[in-house]
């Protein structure tokens, strides 16, 4: 590990150790790739205006998000089934993010329950990451358990109507390897276990998203998701100033700028390249 001195690093290492299902799972993104490759490339050509001869011995990266400080303006995003990569999963990254004081969140979709998370970093901040479910009882009850165990925030995911075509998981049949589940329901349920086979010979990821999740959202859930919890919610996915200002009208207590990745909507804009919005 002392040798893993920067992302690229670790990425080549995932290369060389992860198998087949879980590094296509990790690595691919929606149809050409186009918006994940530029995910990349956008940074790049943001540069860098340095001022000379200041006062440094002092530096402090704190900044507050919802009312609250972190210490660093990075945090962790939600990453679905993170134990595909090692037997840690979640906890590792819940634990690694309360070392920083910065925010984690957690997936609906995570091989690590929300009260695993607690236990493992009890101090550290985390929001929870919501996909409306169809059957809207089972979203509740993800609500209740969060608002429990203390989760800060609910994030709204609501660029997923249809799930992305994520070539290299369909040729792969992507499934959860049998010892894995949906750690945040019932064993045994189709909540839980729904990825374990590809029912119609592509990824078993998109079959689960098509059979379970709501992809018939609108700005009235939004509404409805105000009215049943007591957390602020962040609404993940936007990419245009006018969805931001409708975020707000609804009762959003953030925005968070996002195209997924490059895996959900391919040919959008690189997510850097949107952060005037946060202006409206």
């Amino acid at each position: 590990m002392d040798k893993l001195v920067c992302v690229q690093d670790f990425e080549e290492l995932a290369h060389r150790i992860l198998n087949r299902n879980a590094l296509e799972y990790y690595k691919s993104g929606a149809d050409d790739e186009h918006t994940l490759r530029d995910n990349k490339k956008a940074f790049k050509r943001w540069l860098l205006r340095p001022r000379m001869l200041r006062e440094v011995s002092l530096r402090n990266l704190s900044t507050t998000v919802l009312g609250k400080i972190v210490d660093f303006p990075i945090g962790i995003s939600p990453t679905a089934m993170q134990k595909l990569a090692h037997e840690e999963g979640e906890l590792g990254n819940a634990r690694a993010a309360a070392s920083l004081n910065i925010i984690f969140i957690l997936s609906t979709i995570s091989t690590s329950s929300l009260e695993e998370i607690v236990a493992a970093a009890p101090k550290g901040r985390k929001w929870f990451q919501l996909y409306v479910y169809k059957d809207r009882e089972v979203s509740k009850n993800l609500i209740r358990r969060a608002e429990k165990c203390g989760f800060e925030a609910l994030v709204l995911t609501v660029d997923a109507p249809l799930f992305g075509k994520r070539r290299a998981n369909i040729r792969n049949q992507f499934t959860l390897p049998k010892h894995l589940r949906m750690a945040n329901f019932e064993a045994g349920t189709e909540n839980s276990e729904g990825l374990a086979v590809s029912k119609k010979g592509g990824s078993a990821l998109n079959d689960y998203i098509d059979q379970l999740i709501d992809r018939n959202l609108t700005w009235e859930d939004v509404d409805w998701l105000k009215k049943t919890t007591r957390l602020p919610i962040v609404i993940k996915g936007i990419l245009t100033a006018e969805d931001a200002r409708l975020c707000v009208q609804h009762g959003a207590a953030a925005v968070f700028v996002s195209n997924h990745g490059g895996r959900q909507l391919d040919t959008v804009n690189a997510t850097v390249n949107k952060t005037p919005i946060s202006k409206i």
